[in-house]
């Protein structure tokens, strides 16, 4: 009986050994975007999700129409280092309209349409046509800043038994900056520069700082805590910094973050160089005073 119990025990972890080497699957559920010419990677979105992500995996025995949106539950088989997508079943097909895929050239600037007066539009060129055309309806997902030449792919979308026309990116094949910046973006560009007052105050211990690159007409720089990037514009005595991002450290201790990024948010920065200082103004007031350090 003895010898039985212990044969039985060895067995037990034995089973359970070999099992973790068997495949082992689960199934999921996702929406496969249309319009895609070229897959993988498809579009998709998880039952949690609400933008559409790159899936790079093939998914075997799924025959992707571009005419069609899918909702479908798919088989994850891993078996050690190996993954499998295998489709389980669609769940639902739905053709979304007479669709079409294009590539585009968006020019720099936005413009107002010369038949319809002041409505904004984008410029831009089909791959089929060599005539700029103007488009008033918004690109879904398209995040278009001015003075940047633009070629991307959209999926342009006739919506059924009417009229109207829908727009939506698939990528960005290139952004290239084309406006120059005035001739003083190239004298910041040269130096990286040090705050050394904000509101009035003595911050050159924090070790805040600046830098530019003018030929991208990009900034990056740090508040002492976290590290910060974006784009810079000059128009005049002008300086805004638009589409900042930044990292999300916690900050112990006394900190200058929320004062340094009140002040470059704004979308009105009044700004002279005086010898070796570079000094922001708002509302005709010295807010900020940074100093340049030869690198």
């Amino acid at each position: 009986m003895k010898k039985l119990l212990k044969s039985s025990l060895f067995f037990i972890p034995l089973f359970l050994f070999q099992h973790s080497l068997l495949a082992q699957s689960n199934s999921f559920r996702i929406k496969v975007k249309s319009g895609l010419d070229n897959t993988p990677p498809y579009l998709v979105k998880y039952y949690n999700s609400k933008d559409w992500e790159k899936f790079y995996a093939e998914i075997q025995q799924f025959n992707y129409n571009e005419q069609f949106e899918y909702d479908i539950r798919v088989k994850k088989t891993k078996t050690g280092e190996t993954t499998i997508y295998t489709l389980e079943k669609v769940l639902n097909q739905s053709q979304t309209g007479n669709s079409e895929i294009l590539i585009w050239d968006v020019a720099e600037n936005y413009v107002n349409n010369p038949v319809a007066g002041k409505l904004t539009c984008l410029q831009v060129k089909s791959n089929k046509s060599n005539k700029w055309e103007y488009i008033s309806v918004p690109v879904r997902g398209f995040d278009y800043q001015e003075q940047y030449r633009y070629q991307i792919k959209v999926k342009q979308t006739n919506a059924k038994d009417t009229d109207s026309v829908q727009y939506e990116l698939l990528d960005v094949i290139s952004k290239k900056r084309v406006t120059e910046l005035p001739s003083v973006a190239a004298f910041l560009a040269r130096f990286k520069w040090n705050l050394l007052q904000l509101n009035g105050k003595d911050v050159s211990t924090n070790k805040a700082n600046i830098g530019f690159d003018a030929k991208n007409g990009t900034i990056a720089g740090s508040t002492g805590c976290n590290n910060f990037w974006g784009d810079f514009n000059i128009k005049g005595n002008l300086i805004s910094f638009p589409h900042l991002a930044s990292t999300m450290k916690s900050c112990n201790g006394a900190n200058i973050e929320n004062d340094f990024f009140a002040i470059v948010e704004q979308k009105q920065i009044q700004f002279d160089i005086a010898e070796q200082t570079l000094n922001l103004y708002t509302n005709g007031k010295l807010v900020m005073i940074f100093g340049l350090e030869r690198e």
